[in-house]
């Protein structure tokens, strides 16, 4: 093989590769994946944690010294019409000793924002997950529904074209090879209706990836044997683990320290303060001279203020334990919800998988009675009728089923 036809056969299984690597099919892991990384609105909740990193940056600066440098000349003009000018310069320092506990509760209430906020991004982060699940399942339910419209299609062609024989043979009427026919149209709405109802689906989930609305959408899925402890042990984990909760006990913390910072102001305040200066009539020729000392400030009465403030912060505290006890309600209400609509989805696939069964030998020996001159068109269509509907209600009962244990896995809290 000559270099040049080398090259192109190199070439051509490279764009066969990628094209290949391009449609390999995300499942749902990949589809998770690609959320965290593109979602907007995750992507916000990770610059609020930055932002509020930058915050703690601020609070610790309390503590440094603050350090200070002036320099000015001031000319004077005497009456007599003489001139004369000055030189100053001076460099001072400055550090609080004792604030109180002012200082200690601002770095405090900082590094429990950063807290909170990467608990606020967990709980975007959960909601996000669950809308991809949500998005995946049914596209997986529309991809069903089309493979069974495709089934019902087939099936209601070939009931027509028995119907139409007998016609034709003087052994159905016209007002059954009409009802056939408009089932025979019915089924292929049904088709082209979840086909409208997949791409809608397969755009959503692209928004949730961050990627283009229109972009090709190729998935797969295998079923997970999804067990869940009990009630108790579920509600036990979620009042410990779910970011709702942790973000409130983390606001605990962020009230506790504004009290703290209340207080702080019923204690003296201690500074300690230097300075160095220079002056003279020559910016060359300046004498200078230092001083350092030590400040104390206390506030002996500023209106009833520093109670009312105090007050106030220890109000909020307790309405933030208030709150804490209503969203532990809340979570075992949502648990005890959760849990029973996961059971009784659970308990319907088993009933549809049984009723499928069933109408499905129902309508066989509806038509061999009906290719046998046994039956009428009515309990043919009648039968037909309750497969189809069967078959609807158990691709349903599975989609339920894996939004249920979806929606149970995001009030539960478990991490993905």
């Amino acid at each position: 093989m000559t270099g040049k036809y080398r090259f192109l056969f190199v070439f051509w299984l490279v764009i066969l590769n990628s094209n290949s690597f391009a449609e390999q099919p995300l499942t749902l892991q990949d589809c998770l994946s690609l959320a965290k990384e593109n979602n907007s609105k995750l992507i916000q909740a990770k610059t609020a944690i930055e932002q509020s990193q930058v915050g703690v940056s601020s609070a610790y600066s309390s503590y440094y010294p603050n350090i200070n440098f002036s320099s000015s000349y001031r000319n004077n003009e005497s009456p007599s019409g003489g001139r004369s000018g000055s030189y100053s310069s001076s460099i001072g320092l400055s550090l609080p000793l004792y604030q109180g506990g002012n200082i200690r509760a601002g770095v405090k209430i900082a590094r429990t924002k950063v807290q909170m906020a990467e608990e606020n991004y967990r709980q975007g982060e959960d909601e996000v997950i669950l809308a991809v699940k949500e998005a995946f399942f049914r596209i997986l339910q529309k991809q069903e529904q089309i493979a069974l419209a495709g089934d019902v299609l087939k099936r209601r062609k070939e009931d027509f074209v028995l119907i139409k024989l007998k016609y034709n043979a003087g052994r159905e009427s016209s007002p059954a090879v009409m009802e056939a026919e408009a089932n025979l149209l019915q089924a292929e709405y049904d088709k082209k209706q979840a086909e409208e109802e997949l791409t809608l689906a397969q755009i959503e989930l692209n928004l949730l990836l961050g990627r283009p609305r229109r972009a090709k959408v190729s998935i797969k899925y295998e079923d997970e044997d999804m067990k869940f402890p009990s009630v108790d042990r579920l509600i036990e984990e979620a009042k410990t683990q779910r970011p709702d909760i942790r973000s409130q006990r983390v606001n605990t913390d962020v009230l506790e320290a504004q009290v703290t910072q209340a207080k702080s102001s019923y204690f003296p305040k201690i500074s300690l303060s230097s300075s160095y200066g220079m002056g003279g009539s020559e910016f060359l020729d300046q004498e200078g001279d230092w001083s350092a000392g030590i400040s104390l400030s206390l506030p002996i009465f500023e209106g009833f203020s520093r109670k009312a403030k105090v007050r106030e912060a220890t109000l909020s505290l307790k309405e933030q334990d208030i709150r804490i006890q209503e969203l532990e309600q809340q979570i075992e209400e949502e648990i005890e919800q959760a849990y029973s609509k996961w059971e009784l989805a659970e308990k319907i696939i088993e009933v549809n998988d049984k009723t499928l069964q069933a109408a499905r030998e129902m309508y066989q020996l509806t038509k061999l009675q009906y290719e046998q001159g046994l039956t009428s068109y009515f309990f043919l269509q009648q039968k037909e009728s309750d497969l189809t509907r069967t078959e609807n209600n158990y691709v349903n009962a599975i989609f339920n089923f894996r939004v249920a244990s979806a929606r149970l896995e995001k009030v539960w809290g478990r991490r993905n």
